[in-house]
């Protein structure tokens, strides 16, 4: 080779290492937020962890694909069944679980070591509990169920019709299907009297209602209640199955008109623990009366363990049988975990000192401590209390995050779902006795070629001189000094998963739009049941003033983040989806502050008394307001904001979905009314949608909420 030649390959060579070299120097370019990438995320709907802690399953929001994954490091996960709710049998040899693959929702089991699935009841029109049984909590409570320890039995809630079947049908031990609620047709009008069942009054009259749980069987598009006025549902009553998974056999264990839910098996084998609403209606959240009961198996026995007032649920056995703990408060108040000797008695109120609503807890493998999760501003933290002396032991010290759902397994280990400000959907893993957590799974590894804007939770006071807390997302590319246009989505109880969550919310794909994003976590009236911190904290907002403790909560914090010189005062916008709607659409008839603001589907804001009266027999209102408009009409009328509407100067754009019934009305009173006075005000109404929009109906309103704040924000002007 000559000499020359020699060179120039000697030259290109370098200069090929030199680009090498410096491409995997170079970091991966990250790109900004967008809806499409937002759609991508997924979430965890339930884990749980196998009694020996070697294996953990879940289940992905909205899929109803049942993973398993072994429990070390590096484990791939593998769907192994199709459903929800899957639940280890205590042997580990199996798991239960719901599947409406035979077109009803029904109990399937899948054994572990064949990996064989089979379908466990065949109740004609499937399992139904009442979904009102969740009372204030996760929508999917209604559905829990338990397995008997020696691992052969299961029970259960569904739903039949007030009048039994016959006597020799109730007694038939071999029944294997409750009777089906069957739509009554009316030759005549329908008569509504003081004691036709509350249900009724609106029968026919919405497109949607509170029955419409997500298990609900029904085919694609069809309406739950899209009967006719004159076609109603009769009385039904939740009752409690046991099923033999051996023989396949169905015994109704409840039979009277208590309405049982949230079953657990007792160590022994003997009994069972429930909740009970003891007849009274759960409509509109029910009467704040549930209490816990002890069944005996085989005669069909039963002791109430609590008596007395408040919401009482989800009971829990302790190992050794002796104590039962549950989930109770106040009717809308505090919830914490309670214990109570399972032969009845005095209950013991052991989160008393941590002052928090507990969001969920399971008991230790030796009954001497309850793991749980609880509601701490915008942090859910996960904790050890010793029982029954009470004293806490933190088990998560990292930054503030949103931890839930979950599980602890009888070695000792434990997991959780968690999302904070740079993850979501992270299946975190603490092994028994270790410090230090791990990623047992990442639904959304793909948020790491994302350009996030920098989310940190932000303090400040308020007029009252109280301690608030929220969330500030900074734009993408934030530059120090300059200040950048603010939308404030100012929806109560604003969480550490919401951050990077999609539904309605923007977040991050403002941020990436050069937008400051601030969840001020305000307290409100029409939320004051929601936990915040303390009980009297969440409380402050209840009834007529409480808007004034919203506005305060809200501006306070607004204010806050001017001083800092992170936003313009005067390019600031507002946002609310649901109850955050509802704080919008009034908060706006008490400051022009706002160039610009966007509610959807706004949830009791605008006419508190037409929501009473709407409802029969609806105690939500009421207990939420404090009063009833006989009490008090002044107070219906400072809690609505249809009727300070002349004051709102703010230019509005509203939106919900045709199938949104009450939602709906609220949004076209706030609509008719700001139009009575000329304000600049658009209403989108989407068909085939409902709370929340969809597909096509989301993205076209994204483009246009998003031209709305643009026109506004960015001007400046």
């Amino acid at each position: 080779m000559r000499r020359g030649a020699l060179k120039r390959g000697l030259f290109f060579s370098a200069l090929i290492l030199s680009v090498t070299s410096d491409i995997i120097a170079r970091p991966p370019t990250k790109h900004r937020v967008t809806i499409e990438d937002l759609e991508t995320l997924k979430r965890v709907q339930f884990l749980q962890l196998s009694p020996d802690g070697k294996q953990l399953v879940y289940v992905v929001q909205g899929e109803k694909d049942i993973w398993l994954v072994a429990t070390h490091h590096g484990s791939l996960p593998q769907r192994v069944a199709k459903g929800i709710l899957p639940e280890w049998s205590p042997d580990g040899k199996r798991l239960a679980y719901y599947s409406d693959v035979s077109g009803t929702l029904q109990i399937w089991i899948l054994d572990i070591g064949s990996g064989r699935s089979e379908q466990m009841t065949q109740l004609e029109g499937g399992i139904n509990p009442d979904p009102r049984t969740a009372i204030n909590g996760w929508v999917y409570d209604p559905l829990l169920y338990a397995w008997s320890p020696d691992s052969r039995k299961l029970v259960f809630a569904s739903r039949v019709v007030s009048e039994r079947a016959s006597r020799d049908d109730d007694q038939n031990p071999t029944h294997a299907s409750p009777p089906v609620p069957v739509a009554i047709k009316m030759k005549g009008p329908l008569v509504l009297t003081r004691d036709t069942p509350p249900d009724w009054t609106l029968s026919g009259v919405f497109r949607s209602g509170s029955d419409n749980s997500p298990w609900l069987n029904r085919k694609s598009g069809e309406n739950a209640n899209a009967e006719s006025a004159v076609s109603v549902q009769p009385l039904e009553v939740n009752q409690l199955f046991i099923i033999d998974i051996g023989i396949k056999i169905i015994r109704q264990l409840t039979k009277d008109e208590s309405l049982y839910f949230n079953p657990d098996w007792s160590p022994d084998g003997k009994s069972i623990v429930c909740a009970s609403s003891e007849g009274r209606s759960l409509v509109g959240y029910g009467e704040g009366i549930t209490n816990i009961y002890k069944l005996d198996i085989a005669t069909g026995h039963k002791i109430a363990l609590t008596t007395g007032p408040g919401d009482k649920r989800l009971p829990h056995s302790s190992p050794d049988g002796l104590w039962v703990a549950y989930s109770g408060g106040a009717h809308f108040g505090q919830q914490g975990v309670h214990v109570v000797s399972a032969a009845g008695g005095k209950s013991y109120y052991l989160t008393s000192s941590l002052n928090r609503s507990v969001k969920e807890f399971h008991w230790s493998s030796d009954g001497r401590s309850i793991v749980i999760c609880y509601q701490d501003g915008v942090s859910w933290p996960i904790a050890r209390i010793a029982f029954p002396i009470g004293t806490i032991e933190q088990l998560t010290r990292d930054a503030p995050a949103f931890r839930w759902r979950t599980t602890v397994s009888l070695s000792g280990s434990l997991a959780w779902e968690q999302s904070d400000g740079s993850s979501h959907g992270v299946i975190a893993m603490l092994p028994s006795g270790g410090n230090s957590p791990y990623t047992l799974v990442d639904l959304n590894p793909q948020i790491k070629d994302w350009e996030l804007g920098t989310q940190e939770v932000v303090r400040w006071k308020n007029s009252r001189d109280e301690q608030l807390e929220g969330i500030l997302i900074k734009p993408a590319g934030y530059q120090e000094g300059r200040k950048y246009p603010l939308i404030a989505d100012v929806y109560p109880k604003a969480i550490g998963n919401w951050f990077m969550g999609w539904g309605m919310m923007g977040n991050q794909a403002w941020a990436s739009m050069e937008y400051a994003v601030f969840f001020p976590n305000a307290r409100a009236p029409n939320v004051w049941m929601n936990a915040f911190k303390t009980e009297s904290f969440d409380q402050a907002a209840r009834g007529a003033t409480g808007w004034d403790v919203t506005v305060d909560d809200i501006m306070s914090g607004v204010d806050a983040l001017i001083s800092r010189g992170i936003v313009d005062p005067g390019r600031m916008g507002l946002y609310g989806f649901s109850n955050g709607g509802g704080v919008v659409e009034y908060l706006v008839t008490r400051t022009s502050r706002f160039r610009c603001a966007v509610s959807v589907a706004g949830a009791l804001s605008v006419d508190w008394a037409r929501q009473f009266f709407l409802h029969t027999a609806d105690p939500m209102v009421p207990t939420i307001a404090g009063v009833t408009p006989w009490d008090s009409p002044q107070a219906y009328v400072q809690l609505s904001a249809v009727y300070h509407l002349e004051k709102v100067t703010t230019p509005m754009l509203l939106a919900d979905g045709d199938n949104d019934g009450d939602f709906l009305l609220n949004t076209i009173e706030m609509y008719n009314g700001l139009r009575w006075f000329g304000r600049n005000v658009t209403l989108l109404r989407y068909p085939d949608q409902g709370h929340g929009f969809t597909r096509e109906a989301l993205r076209d309103f994204w483009e246009r909420e998003n031209t709305f704040f643009d026109a506004y924000l960015k001007s400046p002007d």
